[in-house]
């Protein structure tokens, strides 16, 4: 999930706990026990606050520890189930948003948890304002532009357990983003974000993200409090939620443990009360360790892992192992990891301004040879923006084919754009034309099914005549070039970007690779095409949402604006004995499933 991220690798490795410490650190031996998991990860989270991480390894952990309004409705990405909030309402506008919380809830420390701490989580990410704050801030603000603003001074001011008249005022102002109306009931307010006002029908898919969790104001008062655009050091390693698991240890860059919550709010609530999203954990400790993938293999060999994450590519290898389950997962889980696709900026490389050259390169790409050659045939080709499995892929593609390499036309439209070209048979056309100057192709070198593409994306366009430079980046510099908006003045017009979902909504694709105006997205900006996105986030229509992404998606194909290229598979690999994983796009437990809490043994 999350712009940028890369692929989490997970392991799950169930051994014997010994205490040894008074703080919580651990060591294990490799013997297997029930009430443990053990979960191997090649990427340490990037932050344990939930207003800050922007990560899959980071919202794994969140989703366990902290819990907000709603959840995904089992294996469903388009319907919803109550976490912390018990039903709720929206206005026939789409513009309010009414929740009825649940009845005593509290944090693990026992503090409680209600419509005024729902109110200052909310506002906390949104004036803390990090990496992942704008998924909030579509359509929710600080302030109502007129004569109303939540400052981290009003934030850190705040008695939430007893509040005074003035507490009361700010919270239950009418005319903000989120209402306090009781301290079980809540309105949010769509309508003050950069969004404008506009109702937005994924508003309650960005609900299921960390940035909307509750968080203990209590808590985060003693412990720097809020400070307007700055993380919480205190929060970075800490975590203290509502969630079924605690945080038992930390050891950063190594591992967490977490230990299912002693004092969790919903242990005592009747069965019919219950969902899968709140009920109690099955299994007490999850212990979460940072290896190497090969090391992550070799535990799922040996017996001493339960769940592993590992690419796609080792499927055939895992089938051979005889005490594990692999499968293949639909299309739609891998659209969430990432689509995969070239961008070519023409503000910085005025070449790409040309529909032929954009053209001859969407044509010279052999998209099989590159699903064959690195991923064993385990992706899929696409169609963008809209990755295939989310909602209105098919009928947004109707009519449409992916692309397909043809050399011949390929340099046919190299020669068009009047430059020299080359047939497939070696014969120079155009011989009177430019040379195509050569230009950097940027790619994430930390990756290396990325690095096998680029080199075979280097070499199907040399057959026509034109030479790019591979120009491999760590993945952390790579992520600041291609989601920067400095179109102009990049020194990598060209590359292999992906993006991955902040939530699971077909709009979140389409907004950012559609409307984004990102280096890594062709600089692509074009106002129908936003005026055609606004049209689908905003109707409820389904009819009226279909007409929109259809149109966007023929012109983005018919503009060649970027080269789709693929989407690879993602496996499920669980030991035999491991029951009770619900799959979910929308998770970030080992790649697919959202909870911890339901996984539990048959042996």
């Amino acid at each position: 999930m999350k712009r940028g991220l890369l692929y989490t690798i997970i392991a799950i490795v169930v051994v014997v706990l010994v205490v040894v410490s008074v703080i919580g650190v651990m060591q294990y031996s490799p013997k297997k026990v029930k009430d443990t998991l053990v979960v191997e990860e090649g990427e340490y989270p990037d932050s344990l606050d939930p207003a800050v991480t922007y990560s899959t390894p980071g919202w794994e952990i969140m989703n366990q520890i902290y819990q907000g309004l709603v959840a995904p409705n089992g294996t469903s990405y388009t319907t919803y189930i109550g976490v912390l909030a018990k039903n709720w309402t929206i206005s026939p506008d789409g513009m309010n948003y009414t929740f009825y919380l649940r009845n005593n809830i509290t944090f693990s420390n026992g503090d409680p948890c209600n419509a005024y701490t729902i109110w200052f989580s909310i506002y906390r990410t949104i004036i803390m304002d990090q990496a992942p704050a704008w998924i909030l801030t579509q359509n929710l603000a600080a302030g109502n532009g007129i004569d109303f603003n939540i400052t981290a001074e009003i934030l850190n001011s705040i008695n939430y357990t007893h509040p005074s008249q003035r507490d009361l005022y700010y919270m239950e102002y009418p005319n903000q983003s989120v209402q306090v109306v009781n301290p079980n009931e809540l309105i949010i307010h769509l309508g003050y974000g950069y969004n404008g006002h506009k109702p937005y029908n994924a508003f309650l898919a960005t609900l299921i993200t960390p940035m909307a969790a509750a968080v203990d104001p209590i808590v985060i008062q003693n412990h720097g409090g809020v400070v307007a655009g700055s993380p919480n050091s205190w929060m970075e390693s800490n975590a203290i939620g509502t969630g079924f698991y605690t945080l038992y240890s930390n050891i950063p860059g190594q591992s967490i443990t977490l230990m299912a919550s002693e004092n969790y709010w919903a242990k005592n609530l009747p069965q019919n009360e219950l969902n899968y999203a709140i009920e109690p954990p099955h299994i007490k400790y999850i212990i979460l360790n940072y290896k190497s993938l090969d090391a992550r293999l070799t535990d799922i060999k040996s017996g001493n892992a339960q769940i592993i994450e590992a690419p796609v590519q080792y499927y055939s290898t895992l089938k051979n192992i005889s005490n594990i389950n692999v499968k293949v997962l639909p299309i739609v889980f891998g659209s969430s990891q990432g689509a995969y696709y070239i961008y070519m900026d023409p503000y910085a490389f005025p070449p790409f301004e040309n529909l032929s050259v954009r053209k001859a390169i969407t044509y010279a790409i052999d998209y099989q040879g590159i699903i064959n050659g690195v991923f064993k045939g385990f992706a899929s080709q696409w169609i963008g923006p809209i990755p295939p499995g989310f909602p209105y892929y098919n009928e947004s593609t109707a009519g449409l084919v992916p692309y397909q390499q043809n050399l011949t036309l390929a340099a046919e439209f190299l020669a068009d754009a009047g430059y020299k070209a080359y047939l497939p048979n070696g014969t120079l056309i155009n011989k009177n034309g430019k040379d195509f100057p050569q230009v950097n192709f940027l790619y994430d070198g930390d990756s290396p099914s990325e690095t096998a593409a680029a080199q075979i994306i280097q070499q199907n366009l040399a057959k026509i005549g034109i030479n790019i430079n591979l120009r491999p980046l760590t993945f952390s510099a790579f992520e600041a070039v291609v989601w920067s908006y400095d179109v102009s003045n990049t020194s990598y017009p060209m590359g292999l970007n992906f993006y991955t979902e902040d939530y699971t909504a077909s709009i979140d694709y389409v907004s950012a690779l559609a409307t984004g105006g990102y280096v890594g997205t062709s600089g692509y900006t074009n106002s129908t095409v936003f005026n055609w996105t606004v049209n689908a986030s905003t109707t409820f229509d389904e009819n009226a949402i279909i007409q929109n992404f259809s149109l966007i998606t023929h012109a983005m194909y018919e503009q060649y604006v970027m080269t789709w290229l693929y989407v690879p598979y993602i496996l499920s690999i669980t030991e035999n004995d491991v029951a009770g994983i619900i799959p979910n796009p929308a998770g970030s437990g080992a790649g697919y499933f959202m909870y911890y809490n339901t996984i539990y043994y048959t042996t």
